[in-house]
């Protein structure tokens, strides 16, 4: 094609004024997209569907712009931007319009970092409680999941910016994720664990979706053909393309024919492997054009040809405003005996404050969607600056793994280094291996890095390697804990000694040793570091020996008029890469609340975690727990704004909290063996195993307390007779009973009455978050169409409503009904 008539194509494409405002592009988009398309050599074709790191490739000689990403989905990670709460959090607010809030300022962080798309929202469903990446999804349910995925992405996509719906499908566990063989039947992936993607296409039209890690029945998430042409692309129409995780892509040509439209984070399949794929004809062309053609109708739609993703300012004030709404609306107060809150400042004269995560920010957890706030605030900070530094008495009370207390640089002593001088020798090589010579070499005052780029000119940004040689002389002799946080691997020599071997590739994970060191004497050190690819930071540190944190947080505690101990999970524990070792707090966080709880009647505990805590030995010994969640940057601000009545908490459980793991439904059929994991559970994932066997959780689905009290009406149901495709309306009356304003979650559930297949106790269809003032009433309207009502069919491979008697349960959580009714469906 000559270039005159490319001019005027690309001008046309420039002038649409369309780009990003509607589901579809045009027919005539269309027909500029054909063009484009026809226009490219094959090779061009190729080389736009893999990508450079986080962006895909552009095409200069057509004007065909790249695709520049950036993870989330809690957060820009790219330098410095506002950290919102993680996905749990947002799920605990049941509030749509605030998770469109977040979605929106999101977009407008990705906007202003130069990128022009977000790797989220995360819609897996929960369905065990180690999940590591249980706090950058939603919920164990998929209704609520399915209400935040479209709030987000309406958000988010309202300011142009793609979305990346993820990780299609089955990601529930981070344990083998690279190759485990999801096991799972047909109705129970289209009830449970597809649904949230169902909806963010169909309803929000997600620009995006990335295709897991895992296998499902067998083959890769990158090349299933089932979840991919079949389900998306077929029986849901999907618009957009699919993108790999990264280096979760395993084939050419099966990946090719089988949906995956984009390789990430580079073309190792998609490349000149796909060309000859296509020229032996084992590839079609056509397959090809219809990936370009997704690409770039994803392009018109976020307005990339126009250049309207060009950098913009951001209000950070009200970015910091959103996140601490969200933060507040989150939390949840699963316990208030004697109403211990909200605390009244006036009568407070010392309050002690302890814990690991009192003195700590914890925004989020590890990983991908680990984002790098200017600003944060502890609890510790935040209940000074209410209080006063003078009426705080503070104790650390513990320390968890993951908080790496960095070695200070006067400890430390260079290789080859001058007199007087400190660090470590740093050796930077750009490769994985320590090979060659070294690319850089240079002292490293101490090892406290995290890497979102190179670590310095002339070094790759990804597969890299570094080595740390010199001394150690300590201060004090004793017994000292020494710590290695790393993404990716790491050995630590001591003395030529190999005391930490941790070779493999990993998120931010913490490694320990336990070593006698004397300080009359010095230690070599030698430290290997790897970076393959994504999230880099190598930290090394110690626990010097000391006092008993314990007994300091006791001392702390007696007598002071109220006890805040702020515990939980942090983002070495918590994290992508690996699943939790265990579902009750960690490292003697128990142990820490009892001793606290024996000194002072009033002591209220603040979690701050993304997945359920199992509460053995001290859930009845305090009177208040307030699940605070990663609850990002302003979390410590929100927590005191809750603990002192600011703000009447108004969260809600979007996940059961067990009693213990034995109680889930996936015990037994977890993490799974020989690389399978059996999803023998079916659809009887979260409340539904628990409402249906009967078996009592330590705090329900839904489940969340106010300091005021609300009233329920009777349930009204119009018609109570209806045709098995037609809408049924469900109203009640909510009051506010009590003394503060405050915000309750309306939640309707529903049971078939005499099903003819096995069907849930309950399940979730819809809910409504209402404000009232005090003394205030309002009447809340849910509808419900067919879908409500159904059930998938595996035998005719679709959703089946069935007539029958149905109960309509209307209540403040799944085990908290407040008001019933029936309805008929003839």
């Amino acid at each position: 094609m000559k270039t005159p008539i490319l001019f005027l194509m690309l001008m046309l494409l420039v002038g649409n004024a369309s780009f990003g405002q509607s589901k579809k592009v045009s027919a005539r988009d269309e027909q500029q997209i054909d063009l484009l398309v026809k226009s490219l050599t094959l090779e061009e074709k190729v080389d736009l569907l893999g990508g450079t790191g986080f962006a895909t490739k552009p095409i200069k000689r057509l004007g065909i712009p790249s695709i520049k990403m950036t993870d989330g989905p809690v957060g820009v990670r790219w330098d410095k931007s506002t950290a919102y709460p993680v996905s749990a959090a947002m799920a605990a607010t049941w509030d749509t319009a605030m998770v469109r809030r977040i979605g929106i300022a999101i977009a407008n962080d990705t906007k202003a970092h130069g990128r022009d798309m977000i790797l989220g929202p995360c819609v897996n469903i929960n369905r065990v409680p180690q999940g590591g990446r249980n706090f950058e999804s939603f919920s164990e349910d998929p209704w609520l999941a399915s209400r935040m995925a479209v709030a987000y992405v309406t958000g988010v996509q309202s300011r142009h910016v793609i979305t990346s719906t993820k990780h299609y499908a089955c990601n529930n566990q981070e344990y083998e994720r690279d190759f485990i063989d999801t096991r799972v039947d047909e109705r129970t992936l289209h009830e449970i664990y597809l649904p949230a993607f169902k909806a963010a296409v169909e309803e929000a039209d997600t620009w995006t979706i990335m295709a897991a890690y895992n296998k499902i029945n067998g083959w890769h998430a990158t090349e299933n053909q089932y979840l991919q042409n079949d389900v998306l692309k077929g029986l849901w129409n999907f618009q957009g393309f699919i993108v790999s995780d990264w280096g979760a892509t395993h084939s050419t040509v099966n990946a090719a024919n089988h949906g995956l439209d984009l390789e990430m984070p580079n073309g190792k399949f998609f490349d000149a492997k796909l060309i000859a794929a296509v020229k032996e004809d084992s590839v079609k062309e056509s397959v090809i054009d219809d990936k370009v053609r997704r690409l770039l109708r994803v392009m018109m739609k976020a307005g990339l040809f126009a250049k309207q993703t060009s950098a913009v300012a951001v209000n950070e004030k009200e970015q910091r405003a959103t996140a601490l709404a969200a933060a507040q609306a989150a939390m949840v107060l699963l316990k208030n005996d004697g109403e211990t809150l909200p605390l009244n400042a006036k009568k407070i004269r010392t309050l002690a404050v302890i814990g690991p995560n009192a003195d700590i920010a914890r925004p989020g957890g590890g990983g991908s969607s680990q984002v790098n706030p200017s600003i944060t605030v502890s609890p510790r900070a935040a209940l000074e600056k209410r209080l006063g530094a003078s009426r705080i008495r503070f104790a650390k009370g513990m320390r968890m793994e993951g908080d790496i207390s960095v070695i200070e640089s006067s400890a430390l002593i260079p290789a080859d280094g001058k007199p007087g001088e400190h660090g470590l020798k740093g050796e930077y090589f750009n490769n994985m291996k320590l090979e060659g010579a070294p690319a850089l070499t240079r002292t490293d005052a101490k090892l406290d890095f995290i890497w979102n780029e190179s670590p310095a000119p002339g070094i790759n940004a990804d597969q890299f390697s570094v080595r740390w040689t010199g001394k150690l002389k300590p201060a004090a002799s004793g017994r000292y804990t020494l710590q290695t946080a790393s993404d990716d691997g790491v050995r630590l020599f001591v003395d030529g000694k190999k005391m930490i071997d941790d070779w493999t590739n990993h998120a931010m994970l913490t490694n320990t040793c336990s070593i006698d060191l004397d300080s009359t004497k010095e230690y070599d050190i030698r430290i290997e570091f790897y970076e393959d690819g994504g999230g880099a930071g190598m930290q090394f540190g110690w626990t010097k020996p000391g006092a008993n944190l314990i007994d300091e947080a006791v001392a702390a505690a007696r007598n002071a008029d109220a006890a805040v101990v702020v515990v939980g999970t942090s983002p070495a524990i918590e994290t992508e890469g690996a699943d939790r070792k265990s579902i009750e707090l960690p490292d003697g966080q128990a142990e820490l609340i009892a001793a606290i709880a024996n000194v002072n009647k009033n002591t209220i505990v603040v979690m701050q975690n993304g997945a359920p805590i199992v509460m053995t030995g001290w859930n009845n010994t305090v009177p208040a727990i307030l699940e605070a969640w990663f609850g990002g940057q302003e979390c410590g601000t929100a927590i005191a704004d809750i603990l002192f009545g600011d703000v009447n908490p108004s969260g809600k459980l979007p996940a059961t909290f067990p009693k213990s793991w034995q109680d889930c439904p996936a015990f037994g059929n977890y993490p799974g063996p020989g690389g399978s994991v059996n999803y023998a559970e079916g659809i009887y994932v979260g409340y539904r195993h628990f409402d249906t066997k009967k078996i009592d959780p330590l705090y329900p689905f839904g489940h969340g307390l106010s300091y005021t009290t609300f009233a329920y009406g009777p349930c009204a149901i119009a018609p109570v007779k209806a045709r098995t495709n037609a809408v049924v309306t469900v109203s009640t009356d909510i009051s506010n009973t009590g003394a503060r304003a405050g915000s309750e979650v309306v939640q309707l559930y529903i049971r078939p009455v005499h099903p003819s297949v096995d069907r849930p106790m309950k399940e979730l269809k819809r809910f409504v978050k209402v404000a009232l003032r005090p003394g205030e009433k309002k009447r809340v309207t849910m509808t419900l169409d067919p879908s409500a009502f159904a059930y998938y069919d595996s035998g005719t491979h679709a959703w089946k409503t069935e007539p029958g008697n149905y109960e309509l349960l209307i209540g403040s959580s799944s085990r908290d009904i407040r008001s019933t009714g029936t309805v008929t469906l003839e």
